[in-house]
């Protein structure tokens, strides 16, 4: 998949060569005009390709909290049943911060094309687990919890590795890619939401219950789904496990689509051109002795210290309450007392991610208005610290384990909070990364490691808030938060 100059070494390394320098005299003056067209399609591509992948970057986290409703129903009546997404969140985060620390250790001389084609492949296997265990009926819950965070670890590993990779080839384009990198995250996050929200409705829909009446094809009965299934153990209703199949299925081939643009992004010859112009500019590059000193980690860091802890402060409070505790929030009308379809778990809970979606990219295009935005570190730390007032809303909404009537009694209200939510997440998140890039302090060759200490300071805020949902959590069910 890797072709010829499939980035065995990190492109980027010295001097980075963007697309417009390499076509810089590509073409004669007879065709000039033909030669102009054929560099904007080769360019829209290139830039397609990379929204996708930098879609895919985060389609291991989208597959893992999106499905809840089916996760829940695996492991109703079990150990994990409100505890399962508190360890599905802090495991993928902290093993997205471990494995990316090491990719970005290991990034020199890394053959890049591997890790990208290895990364999707891997995450195609996974995700195909998770679509075979939707036709089995019944699976010990205990069994399907370990598969779960196995799944997860290795999910995590696939997303980091995948990343630093596509990360570092993007810096051969020039900054034009890297956006269309954080496009794709952005989207993929409304995609997923949108997927499994229509496939969890259409399973549910009145018009279709004699559809889902009908026996789906299982598995055959083999030793192995003995192995699994007992007679005390949950059964998902046809209609969760048919949402989880068409969703899991999407997201597969999402991810063979992801690897089909990745080989296409390789045969452009526009990939070929960067990669050879990027490769001169490292051999003709200056002598060690007259290139300037290399940056110190720390003393950048120091630097942007109070910005990462505005950083670290935006993270640790969405992944405290996010998903761990929005993901046991149910409708105030009663499952089964004939409220609307969209009131029951298995549509409201993607509901809730669909806002969150969509609330958290606008949040991340509103900076693109200059009135709207602003980088004193003061005002950044103020916003940051204040979003913890979700805490107490969110822990006052109709949570599985209230007792009585809520204090929030209102639909429309806790997705009102969950819109407010996640808009500030991605709004207060992108300023503090501007404001980091942009610091007045920084030397030049500084803002490209200022860029890396903000996204381990990002990184760091998602694991220990993942970590503080379990205390959060506690607060709710007043119980042991681990079980």
């Amino acid at each position: 998949m890797e072709g010829e100059e499939g980035g065995g070494s990190r492109p980027g390394h010295g001097r980075s060569a963007s697309y417009e320098s390499a076509l810089a005299g590509r073409s004669g003056v007879g065709e000039e005009s033909v030669e102009k067209k054929a560099r904007s399609l080769e360019v829209a591509i290139a830039y397609g390709c990379f929204f996708i992948l930098g879609a895919c970057i985060l389609l291991a986290w989208n597959a893992e909290i999106v499905a809840g409703a089916y996760f829940l129903a695996r492991l109703e009546r079990s150990t994990w049943e409100t505890s399962y997404s508190s360890w599905v969140a802090l495991t993928f985060t902290t093993g997205n911060l471990l494995f990316l620390a090491h990719a970005n250790a290991t990034q020199q001389g890394a053959h890049l094309g591997r890790r990208i084609s290895g990364s999707i492949t891997t995450i195609i296997v996974t995700v195909s687990l998770y679509i075979i265990s939707t036709r089995i009926k019944e699976i010990n819950p205990d069994f399907f919890f370990s598969a779960l965070i196995l799944c997860t670890i290795i999910l995590a590993a696939s997303a980091s590795y995948l990343q630093n990779a596509v990360v570092a080839l993007s810096a051969s384009f020039g900054p034009t890619f890297l956006q269309a990198i954080l496009s794709g995250q952005g989207a993929i996050s409304v995609g997923v939401a949108g997927i499994q929200l229509i496939a969890a409705y259409t399973s549910l829909k009145p018009s279709q219950a004699l559809t889902n009446s009908i026996p789906s094809p299982q598995i055959p009965l083999s030793l192995l789904r003995r192995a699994l299934a007992f007679a005390e153990d949950p059964e998902p209703a046809d209609g969760v496990r048919n949402s989880a199949f068409t969703f899991f299925l999407t997201i597969g081939c999402f991810a063979v689509f992801s690897l089909l643009a990745y080989a296409l992004l390789l045969r452009l010859p526009l990939y070929k051109l960067v990669i050879r112009s990027n490769e001169d500019d490292s051999s003709t590059s200056k002598p060690s002795s007259s290139r300037p000193p290399q940056a110190s980690l720390r003393a950048v860091e120091r630097k942007i210290r109070k910005l990462g802890i505005a950083m670290f402060g935006v993270f640790a409070i969405t992944l405290s309450v996010f998903p761990a505790v929005t993901s046991s929030i149910l409708s105030v009308h009663e499952e089964g007392s004939g409220g609307p379809t969209w009131s029951q778990a298995a549509v409201f809970l993607p509901i809730g991610f669909m806002v969150f979606a969509v609330g958290d990219w606008t949040g991340r295009i509103l900076p693109q208005a200059k009135f709207l935005t602003f980088t004193d570190w003061r005002a950044l730390a103020v916003a940051s610290a204040a979003r913890i007032v979700f805490i107490p809303l969110f822990l006052m909404c109709n949570t599985s384990a209230s007792a009585g009537d809520p204090y929030i009694d209102s639909d429309i209200a806790y997705l009102v909070i969950m819109l407010l939510f996640s808009l500030s997440n991605g709004y207060v998140s992108t300023l503090v990364m501007l404001a980091a890039v942009v610091e007045p302090s920084l030397e030049e060759q500084e803002v490209d490691i200022a860029a890396t200490c903000m996204a381990f300071y990002l990184t760091s805020g998602l694991a220990f808030g993942s970590f503080i949902s379990f205390p959060v959590r506690a607060a709710i069910c007043h119980c042991n938060p681990f079980l």
